[in-house]
Parts: structure tokens; C-alpha cells; sequence
């Protein structure tokens, strides 16, 4: 597959997917929803942690532009709000991908960083994780490719590091990485010009600061309880099929170019991989059965820790590629030979293509379930019990978050008297407000 349409297919995908999954408001799953409930109630942004403040605010800009402009249609906020959040990390890999676009195998390692994490993480876009990922993986890009110091790469990477130093906890691992990373291509370059080093080392500061935001915020965490719950879900990610099926088919060929370097000359690693692209691709076909072994929204949260350690890892192959190690390890010997570049980044192209059918059946059925939300909410009034809905069943059971029902419920209302949606009997956990005593939006109402 020639490089070129590589590159060009997975831009237009990830924008078009930005759009479609903006439009569908899918920034409402779970977490959003609280969110607009606030921007409304607020009438400012919702930016409550700090150790996350600049993700939080970057993402919430359309939306407070439309709130200035004296927009009150909660259904238009909700797609806006999906739009931010989807647009920022979006539009960070297609800087990636513009950046590696001449060399096949850093092509290939962007376009496996969107197949591998972003593809399956991001049905949570309001996580500030997939924000931070992103940025590394630009980062590292820039990096890697730079021949010389320039002051407009400095103040990318600056950009990135300012953006990078409240974004998220994975940072306290990420931000030392791509330090060293800006030491390394300090020591490798031609000449320093004074500006331009000056721009990488505080890039280099703001990365390690990062890191000390990130290390405050888990030893003084906003909530405990969240954090032990990040510390113990860690290790389920293999809950989310998403990421497991495309994670063990990059792993694939991973093995066999380290048992068997001379094998990435031909196909036969990457037809062994390709089977759990298939199992990947055919997945939606699952939910035809009771089973739990399907696509689900909420799964691909509990994957995001992991998916941390698979960007890192991607940072290190993008560095040792481009480093003078590389020249010696003879996988990537063999990689920099053009059919075996080539056959790299298709198949990394072919892991974002297996991705599609699982996003596109979980978009359907938020659809699905939003609507149902809708219709519950309008065609009753007060206090509108989750068991009796429709909502207490399959599929749309697979979405439900407790905490998180009142709030759907005041975002869809028409009116003041439409109901609200209680949590289910046995909940006893936070939530934002009682059912019975929700926020007054004043004129902030969805409408069709």
C-alpha cells in the first residue's frame, strides 16, 4: 500500500469519526453529562481539578463560545461539547501523522498509536487521558524528526509541555520520557542555536513539571476513593476487547520481528496477526448473544491505564528507531528497507480499519440510548424510577452508569416539568444532586 494513502485514509477517518461522534453528542457518555449539566448551571467553564485544568478547559472552548453567544439549546451545547473533546487529541495526531507522513515506519507507529489507544479508549472523551496521549505521541514525532534545533520547534514542544503540565496523572511517567527525549535530540544536534535551545530546555521543565503535578495529585488525590478504584481496575483491561484483540495482534508481529527479524522481509508475521483482526472486526456480530465477551462502551475506561504503558512503549521504538541504535538492531535494519516499511504501515493501517465495525456498533447504540433516555424523561414527570424503564434492560443496560442518570435526564428535558431518572434502588454512592431536587438550568433546555 503506498504510504501516501495511508496517511490521507486515516486523516479522513479520524475527522469524519470526530464529527459523526460530535454530532451524536457522544461526549454525553457518563462524565460528559455532569459536565454540561455544570457549563450550564455555571454558565463558565467546568474546570474543578486543577491537576487537570488545561485538558479540561482547551476541550470546553466551542461550547462556552456558543454559551457567550447567548446559545441556551442544551442538544447544540452537547454537540459542541462532543466537538471539543474530540477535536483536541484529533487533531494532535493529525499533526503526528502530518509530521511522519515521509517515513513509513514512524507513519506506521502514529497510525498504530490511533489504532492500538485512541480507537479504543475514546468512547470516554471526556477522560483527559486521551488528550495527554496524544500530545506525547507529537511530541516524541517532533522530536524524532527534528534534523536540526529550530525555534518553531521549540515553541511546539513548549506548547505541548505548557498543555502537557496539567493534563493528566500518566504524565508522571510520560513527562521524564519526553525530557530525556529533548536532551537527547539537544546532544545529537548540529549546532544550539541560543533561542532555540533555550525553547527545548524549558519545554524539557515544563514536561518534568508535569511529572510533579501529576506525583501532588496522586499523593493528594482529589478523591481517594476514585483513586483506589484507578489502582484496582488497573488490570482489567482486558475487559475491553476493543484493545485486546488489536493490542494482541500488534504484539504479534512485535515477537516475531524480535525472534525473527529477517521475517518482517515477508507477510507471514502479519497474516498470523491478522486473525485477531478478524475476531476484531467480526465483534459487533457478539451482541446477537447474552454474552459479555462484545464491544462495550464501558470497558474501554478501565483500559486507559494500560494504554498509557502501550504509548510509552510507542515513544521508545519511535526514539530507538531514530537513534543510532537503531542502525544496529536488525529489525529496524530491515524496517528501513522500503516493502518492508511499506507492509508496516499497512498492516498498522489495517488495525485502524478492524476498529471501525466495534466503533461504529457502540455509536449505534449510544444513539439508541440517548433516544431512550429522551423518551423516558419526556413522557413522564418527577421522579421516573430506572426500574420501570426501558433503560433496565438489555442493550441499553450496557451503558447505564447510576451516578450519572439524573444528570442525562436534566440535559435532555424539554421543559421545566419533564422528569428526572432516579439511580436503581440498591445505589447508595455520590451523586450529583437529588432526583428530586435538580439544578434549575433556567432557560438551558434541549431541543430537538
Amino acid at each position: 500500500m503506498p504510504t501516501i494513502i495511508a496517511y490521507r485514509i486515516t486523516i479522513g477517518l479520524l475527522w469524519g469519526l470526530a464529527l459523526w461522534h460530535s454530532w451524536e453528542s457522544r461526549g454525553l457518555f457518563v462524565d460528559g453529562s455532569a459536565f454540561l449539566v455544570q457549563i450550564a448551571r455555571r454558565e463558565w467553564f467546568f474546570d474543578f481539578y486543577a491537576p487537570r485544568l488545561y485538558a479540561m478547559v482547551i476541550g470546553q472552548i466551542p461550547v462556552m463560545t456558543a454559551l457567550f453567544l447567548g446559545v441556551t439549546d442544551l442538544h447544540l451545547m452537547a454537540r459542541l461539547l462532543s466537538f471539543g473533546l474530540f477535536a483536541v487529541p484529533t487533531a494532535l495526531y493529525h499533526l503526528a501523522l502530518m509530521r511522519a507522513k515521509d517515513d513509513a515506519v514512524l507513519l506506521a507507529a502514529v497510525v498504530a498509536a490511533v489504532a492500538v489507544v485512541f480507537m479504543t479508549t475514546s468512547f470516554f472523551i471526556v477522560g483527559e487521558y486521551n488528550t495527554a496521549y496524544a500530545l506525547v505521541v507529537l511530541a516524541a514525532v517532533r522530536l524524532a524528526t527534528a534534523e536540526r534545533l529550530t525555534v518553531f520547534d521549540g515553541l511546539v514542544l513548549a506548547a505541548l509541555a505548557f498543555l502537557a503540565m496539567r493534563t493528566y496523572e500518566v504524565m508522571i511517567y510520560l513527562g521524564p520520557l519526553l525530557a530525556a527525549m529533548i536532551f537527547w535530540a539537544l546532544r545529537r544536534a548540529p549546532s544550539r542555536p541560543v533561542f532555540a535551545t533555550a525553547l527545548h530546555v524549558a519545554a524539557a521543565g515544563m514536561f518534568l513539571a508535569g511529572m510533579v503535578v501529576a506525583t501532588g495529585s496522586i499523593l493528594k488525590p482529589h478523591s481517594e476513593e476514585h483513586l483506589s478504584d484507578t489502582v484496582a481496575t488497573a488490570t482489567n483491561f482486558w475487559q475491553n476487547m476493543q484493545f485486546d484483540m488489536v493490542l494482541a495482534a500488534a504484539l504479534v508481529v512485535v515477537g516475531w520481528a524480535l525472534l525473527n527479524p529477517r521475517s518482517l522481509m515477508g507477510t507471514r508475521p502479519y497474516w498470523w496477526a491478522a486473525s485477531f483482526l478478524v475476531i476484531l472486526a467480526l465483534s459487533p456480530l457478539l451482541a446477537a448473544s447474552d454474552t459479555l465477551v462484545r464491544p462495550l462502551a464501558k470497558s474501554q475506561y478501565v483500559a486507559r491505564t494500560a494504554a498509557g504503558l502501550v504509548i510509552a512503549a510507542i515513544v521508545i521504538f519511535i526514539w530507538i528507531y531514530r537513534s543510532k541504535v537503531g542502525n544496529k538492531l536488525p529489525a529496524l535494519v530491515i524496517l528501513r528497507a522500503p516493502d518492508a516499511a511499506r507492509r508496516f504501515v499497512a498492516f498498522a493501517f489495517l488495525m485502524l480499519l478492524a476498529g471501525l465495525p466495534s466503533d461504529i456498533y457502540l455509536t449505534r447504540t449510544w444513539i439508541s440510548y440517548l433516544e431512550a433516555v429522551r423518551t423516558v424523561v419526556r413522557s413522564q414527570s418527577g421522579v421516573i424510577a430506572f426500574e420501570s424503564t426501558s433503560l433496565a434492560r438489555n442493550p441499553h443496560l450496557h451503558l447505564i452508569e447510576a451516578w450519572i442518570l439524573p444528570s442525562q435526564s436534566l440535559v435532555l428535558r424539554a421543559k421545566r416539568g419533564d422528569g428526572i431518572i432516579a439511580p436503581p434502588k440498591d445505589f447508595d454512592s455520590w451523586q450529583p444532586f437529588p432526583p428530586a431536587q435538580p439544578y434549575d438550568l433556567g432557560p438551558f433546555m434541549w431541543r430537538d
